[in-house]
Order: C-alpha cells, then structure tokens, then sequence
C-alpha cells in the first residue's frame, strides 16, 4: 500500500484521506472493515482482500471492529527524517516573516515556484497539477481559514517526502521550491536569481540573491538594496546569462479550486 501510495506522491496520502473521510459518515474518525475495503478499492489500490484485512487487523488493536483512520494514515506515512524536517521548518520561516506562525494560503501560492518540482522538471505533472495537490493537502489535513499553519505546511511535506526515497533530491526540491539558498554538490540551490554586479571599484562578478521571493527583477533600485543588505557594495546591476536575461520570474496565476471560508 505504501509503495502505491508514493507512486501518487502527496495526492496519494491525500486521497485516501478524503476517500476515508467521506466514508465516515457519523464523523467518528474511524471507519469499519467494510468501509476501509470501499475506500481503497475505489481509490483503485490493487490489493489482495486477504492483505487488506490483515491491514485492517494489524490496527484494530483492540478488535472492536474499527480504526482511527488519522493513525493508520500517520503509520502508512511514516515520520521525516530530522534533516528534512529542518529543511522544511526553514522553508515556513523564509515564508512566515513576522513569526506568527501562519502564512496567508494566497501568499503561498505566490511564492511557491512549482517550475522547480521534480514532477514538474520530469514532465509528469504540469504546474498547476503540482499547485492544486499542495492546496488539496490544506483542503483534507487543516482548516480552510485561508491560513496554514507550521503544522499544516509540514503536513504537505510529510506526504510529500513518503514519495521521494533521497534525502538529497529532497533537500534540492525544498530548495529550488521555495528559493534557499544553500546546500551542497547537486543539492545546490539552482533557482534564486543570479545576477552580473558592477563593483564601486569597477570589477564585476557574479552574486546570487539570496531573499528573491515576491521581488521584481527589474526594478533595479530595489535589487540593489537587497545585494548592500547581503553586504555587497552594488553599484550596477544586470540579469545573469541569456536565460536569466530572457525568463521571467515565475508568477502562479492559478487559484485554489475550493472555497476559503
């Protein structure tokens, strides 16, 4: 089950939540035999009926009959390693600016770069795809306030990282999603915008910026004064190479399909 689960990425951990969800009809958050049966047959989980009851059995601790369906989603799940759960807790403070600990849903969607997903790089998936299953996880696992949480962004990523086996190729989508500098060899950041600086003493070099969500590359002033806050002494400043010089930064114009109350 697992493994048929991460070939779905987030979505999968997604969908079988909402499909256990819908079949739990007195909102107890469990769900009897035959109600996990349905939920995973019409999610299409090809599974020997024989499996899914040991399945079953192996949660029903106590055999009375039933299962607490966020359990058992937790244990198929499996916890993040500590390394990926640092990168992530990094990803929600490059967002949460004011340290609240609650980041504005359209905020995310703006700052989320799904160009650099590896679903996304690999032709699987189309942008939008990516944007509409990071949104479906703050659907189905937290309140639709137009607000996420720490605990609900972590969420997203924990059914994320339940589909990529590589703690590197982990750390460089984190990266390259939400634009942090950083890393090592090919976890290197590739995504933050590198520009050709021209020095006080004429010399040019080239300098990332280090903080380019949310900023408009071409307004020159304000690219200047990110590169003096990194303690760059800018004076002149161009897009770095034909493909800096000619992509634009990534804007999602998408939005949410479901309704923020």
């Amino acid at each position: 089950l697992r493994t048929q689960l991460a070939a779905h990425g987030a979505r999968g951990i997604v969908g079988l939540a909402r499909k256990f969800r819908i079949v739990d009809d007195d909102g107890s958050k469990s769900i009897n035999s035959l109600e996990f049966h349905k939920a995973l047959k019409e999610l299409g989980m090809a599974l020997a009926t024989d499996d899914v009851d040991a399945l079953f059995a192996l949660f029903d601790g106590d055999a009375n009959g039933a299962i607490s369906y966020d359990e058992f989603l937790l244990a198929v799940r499996g916890p993040m390693a500590s390394r990926r759960v640092g990168l992530v807790d990094k990803a929600f403070g490059v967002l949460d600016r004011d340290k609240s600990g609650v980041v504005d849903v359209e905020d995310l969607v703006d700052a989320f770069d799904t160009s650099q997903h590896p679903e996304v790089i690999a032709g699987a998936k189309s942008s939008n795809e990516v944007l509409q299953e990071f949104l479906d996880t703050f659907e189905v696992g937290g309140e639709k306030d137009g607000k996420v949480t720490r605990g609900e962004f972590h969420n997203y990523y924990a059914n994320v990282s339940a589909s990529v086996d590589d703690d590197d190729y982990f750390e460089l989508m984190i990266r390259n999603a939400w634009h942090i500098p950083g890393g090592e060899g090919w976890c290197a950041n590739s995504a933050n915008l590198h520009v050709l600086v021209t020095h006080q003493d004429g010399h040019q070099s080239v300098q990332m910026i280090e903080d380019d969500l949310g900023l408009d590359f071409t307004d020159t002033p304000h690219v200047l004064r990110k590169l003096q806050a990194q303690g760059i002494d800018a004076i002149d400043v161009r897009l770095y190479g034909a493909a800096g010089a000619t992509k634009p930064k990534k804007n999602n114009t998408f939005r949410t399909t479901f309704t923020i109350e």
